[in-house]
């Protein structure tokens, strides 16, 4: 599956955001790059904005670079870049082997951004520390005498031990290799929710939008808790800008797809929340002014937000017997028992 040392050169520096989609906010090659935190705004080449060295390269049997998922992406990408061509010149709703590979490109977008990313490191992390400090040291002992000759002194535990729980001292992050499988679980799973949704175009004729570095913008329900999360499964509406003059709505499944009666206030609501899902940057068209009235936010550095850290769980001696029973009396559940599942519209 690795490119062999003869045959096309590596593709090292990878859109995190496509250039299809820059393209359709800048003038030519050059779009405006708003930093937020502060910072200059000017004017940049899209071919130098949202770029990560080897970002989607995976590791091949022989250990060498392979840039098969960039190519993937780059094809679906040709693919997606004519159908939003013909919904802009007027195509709407789309027939549905167009919309199927839409909702792929949508579901990419969704699934290729650095806070996916970021989000399984900081899971893993997370729970490989808390791991480590519910098992203790006769966990660290059995996994050190798994490939041991003899038994394991005291002292080594007790080092181990000390390092291990130290947990403000290392991160734990996946392998690329597994963000890549992770990536086409989590495409996969978006492109069924998509698919089942309604969609809606937003078109304006005159105002015009911003797109943020991680376009898929995510509505929360206006009566859900501030600690619940926001997916795709139970987001009242999934936004995403495909031009500086039109969006896409995702809403609820079961209806028709529609065309969305666009004015001034809809297109400062649409502007402040692409805002606000961005990371560390957006971008619009030099000849537009998206961001007045707009509220940037800070930038975000974490994606989750933990109420109880790995330090809560230590328990160095191993979990107690009454630990044990407890989380091994957890009934199984019926056998009957379905997942929820989208309704098919």
């Amino acid at each position: 599956m690795g490119k062999s040392p003869k045959g096309p050169k590596l593709k090292r520096r990878h859109h995190t955001v496509p250039r299809l989609l820059l393209r359709r906010f800048a003038d030519g090659e050059q779009i405006i790059r708003v930093p937020l935190g502060g910072g200059e705004r000017r004017s940049v080449g899209i071919a130098d904005v949202t770029v990560r060295r080897d970002f989607y390269s995976i590791l091949d049997q022989e250990g060498q670079l392979d840039d098969t998922v960039e190519d993937l992406l780059a094809e679906l990408e040709d693919k997606a870049a004519k159908i939003i061509r013909r919904v802009i010149n007027g195509e709407w709703p789309l027939p549905i082997d167009e919309r199927a590979v839409l909702a792929e490109w949508i579901a990419a977008q969704h699934a290729r951004i650095p806070a996916a990313r970021a989000r399984n490191n900081e899971i893993a992390d997370h729970l490989g520390k808390a791991l480590i400090a519910v098992g203790g040291k006769p966990e660290i002992r059995k996994r050190l005498e798994e490939n041991a000759a003899e038994p394991v002194p005291d002292e080594k535990v007790e080092a181990l031990w000390e390092e291990l729980t130290d947990f403000e001292g290392y991160y734990v992050e996946m392998s690329v290799n597994d963000h890549m499988a992770a990536m086409g679980e989590s495409m996969k799973t978006a492109y069924e929710v998509f698919m089942a949704r309604s969609w809606g175009l937003i078109k304006f004729e005159r105002r015009a939008l911003l797109i943020p570095d991680h376009p898929v913008t995510l509505v929360r329900e206006e009566n859900m808790p501030r600690l619940l999360g926001v997916g795709i499964g139970n987001a009242a509406a999934i936004l995403i800008p495909i031009d500086r003059r039109a969006a896409i709505i995702m809403a609820s499944p079961g209806h028709d797809d529609f065309v969305v009666r666009t004015h001034t206030k809809l297109a400062k609501e649409l502007n402040q929340r692409f805002a606000c899902n961005a990371r560390r940057e957006l971008f619009h068209h030099p000849d537009d002014t998206p961001l007045q009235g707009i509220e940037l936010p800070p930038v975000r550095d974490r994606e989750m937000q933990v109420s109880q850290p790995p330090q809560r769980y230590l328990m160095p001696d191993g979990p107690s017997d009454d630990f044990k029973s407890a989380m091994s009396d957890v009934p199984d559940p019926p056998p009957d028992a379905m997942s929820p599942r989208f309704a098919k519209g």
